[in-house]
């Protein structure tokens, strides 16, 4: 044997004898892996404390307290309603009369409810209805004098916007 070959086999025996007595010997018990030890590991008690209840003792803060959103006042020329560009509720959409079919959201698109509409816009060229799930976007544009009314499933109208 080699002086290097001496010098390495007690090393690899030494290595060998703690291999095999750890094969013997019990896994060390740690923290598991379920609901109440990620608790008790994280300072909350456990998964079973009172709802509400920090370390089982103490009740949780109160939630801050949420405010409503509330609805700008429409502006001058504008439907009521959110903002959206383009649609009812933007005066720039007087070019195509979108500010005008405020009256007409919600009703039934009917042959008189169409004629209505034809008559407060003055015009029926560059107007059009559009039925739900037709093909196609109407991307709203204040600039563009063609009125798109929205409808839904029901023929109810839904929307109006310039595009």
């Amino acid at each position: 044997m080699t002086t290097t070959a001496k010098r390495a086999f007690p090393l690899a025996l030494s290595a060998l004898a703690l291999a095999l007595a750890a094969c013997g010997s019990e896994p060390a018990k740690g923290p598991g892996n379920d609901a109440d030890s990620f608790a008790a590991r994280i300072g909350q008690g456990t998964a079973a404390a009172t709802p509400g209840a920090v370390s089982g003792e103490t009740p949780a803060p109160a939630p801050a307290a949420t405010a409503t959103p509330q609805v700008a006042a429409p502006l001058p020329g504008a439907a009521p309603g959110p903002f959206a560009r383009g649609t009812l509720t933007d005066p720039a959409s007087r070019t195509c009369g979108a500010p005008l079919m405020g009256p007409f959201i919600g009703r039934q698109a009917d042959q008189a409810t169409r004629a209505q509409i034809a008559q407060v816009l003055g015009r029926t060229d560059n107007l059009r209805f559009v039925a739900h799930g037709s093909g196609g976007y109407v991307n709203p544009d204040p600039t563009n004098p063609r009125l798109s009314i929205m409808l839904d499933a029901q023929n109810i109208i839904r929307d109006a916007r310039c595009g």
